[in-house]
């Protein structure tokens, strides 16, 4: 008969406590908290518990943990092709998908619901999430200098990934093609990829602007930003999700929000490589649709999006000057409903006919009372370890702060098992 989640209240709409029903992936009904009957097959208690649609971390390398920790001081050029690359060079299939896994773990019991890869091994990353059962856009990213024999397996390699994955997962598996980024592909490699998402009517999941000095090289190079480039070329005609863009002026947010472009802010990652703080109040202003994501572990250390929605609101007020740059009720929507929006997914709610995408919050805690507004505890105050279920697609992933979908200690066991033949 389905599921009744008893006595939870949303952070956004009813002020008192609701009971959603649902079944088949799908809310049914949604009752009075005071008055629903238990007549399911399962039962899941809401008491002292705040109810959303879960985060959507909209930009990651899941399987990146592998380098939580390595290199943690080092700018970013450095820090790919001196630490992470040579090591990226090594991993199989099977070593992708444990430590994909133990990002899964990870991202489940913060209370993500939905997420955005860009790997390589990518069937190993697909099989993970399938298994999982969280919602995703994934991606191979692409990384080739002209259209050469090594340019067109690369195009090949995606196209595959695209006709494989895309609708996997009972619909909950999206797919992109993931130029990796202006630096990293040649013009003739972007053309083709924008004309073969086209083609296969899927996004583009790229990384632009992340850098000032990538920024400066590139215009040293071209005349023109990454951004008037790409444009130019004819690569943001396909949707778009371009995570980053830190440095952008007003001339590129104007054909960011022209081209209905997609912006990730990392600003964790960003923060942490020295990369800088985006623009994203300028940028919403003009219309641009901004979400969160963490990044891979490696740049951030964490895939928390409490987090990550928490430094985007502390450095634009910080950098503004200004304690209304950016509202904690605007950071949780960029946290959430903007990412699902970005990444094509089905919006998600509380009401009938929503997917049943729900995470439950513990406000039992010291730091979470007195509450004077859902939304707000959300923003300010609460933290991972108050996520205490998560649901997606219908579908209980984590009960009671257990992992219902993944076997936590043998993924963490596998992935030490992996760093001990790197380390030999």
């Amino acid at each position: 008969m389905g599921t009744l989640l008893r006595n939870i209240r949303p952070i956004v709409g009813s002020v008192g406590t609701i009971s959603p029903r649902f079944a088949d992936g799908i809310i049914i009904d949604v009752v009075d908290g005071t008055t629903a009957e238990t007549r399911e097959d399962e039962l899941i208690e809401g008491h002292d518990r705040l109810a959303f649609s879960g985060f959507t971390n909209a930009h990651t390398h899941l399987a990146m943990v592998l380098f939580r920790g390595l290199a943690d001081d080092v700018a970013l050029r450095a820090w790919l092709e001196d630490h992470v690359w040579p090591i990226e060079r090594t991993l199989r299939q099977e070593d992708v998908y444990w430590c994909t896994l133990l990002a899964l773990a990870e991202a489940i019991r913060g209370g993500t619901t939905c997420l955005a890869d860009m790997y390589f091994h990518t069937d190993a990353v697909g099989r993970a999430i399938e298994e999982s059962g969280l919602r995703a856009l994934i991606s191979y990213g692409i990384v080739a200098d002209s259209l050469d024999a090594v340019g067109r397996a690369e195009l090949t390699t995606a196209r595959r990934i695209v006709e494989r994955w895309n609708g996997a997962g009972d619909g909950r598996i999206r797919a992109a093609v993931s130029p990796h980024a202006v630096y990293t592909c040649g013009e003739d490699v972007w053309r083709e990829a924008a004309a073969l998402a086209c083609d296969l009517d899927v996004p583009i999941h790229t990384h632009l602007a992340e850098t000032r000095g990538e920024v400066d090289e590139w215009r040293g190079r071209t005349g023109e930003s990454p951004v008037a480039y790409l444009d130019r070329i004819g690569a943001l005609e396909a949707p778009t999700v371009a995570a980053h863009c830190v440095h952008v002026d007003r001339a590129d947010v104007a054909i960011l929000a022209q081209r209905g472009v997609n912006v990730v802010h990392c600003p964790k990652s960003n923060a942490k490589l020295g990369s800088g703080i985006a623009p994203i109040v300028a940028m919403r202003e003009a219309g641009v649709t901004v979400a969160l994501g963490t990044d891979g572990a490696a740049s951030n250390n964490r895939l928390d999006m409490i987090e990550e929605l928490r430094a985007a609101w502390m450095m634009q007020r910080a950098h503004a000057e200004d304690p209304r740059a950016l509202s904690g009720r605007e950071a949780v929507s960029m946290a959430t409903d903007a990412g699902r929006s970005a990444l094509g997914m089905p919006e998600g709610d509380l009401t009938i006919g929503a997917p049943a995408d729900i995470v439950l919050v513990e406000t039992t805690g010291s730091h979470m009372r007195p509450q004077h507004d859902p939304m707000s505890a959300l923003a300010y105050a609460a933290n991972t370890g108050d996520v205490t279920d998560v649901v997606v697609a219908g579908r209980t992933l984590m009960k009671d702060r257990e992992l219902l979908t993944i076997d936590e200690e043998r993924v963490q066991s596998e992935v030490e098992r992996l760093l001990r033949r790197h380390r030999a």
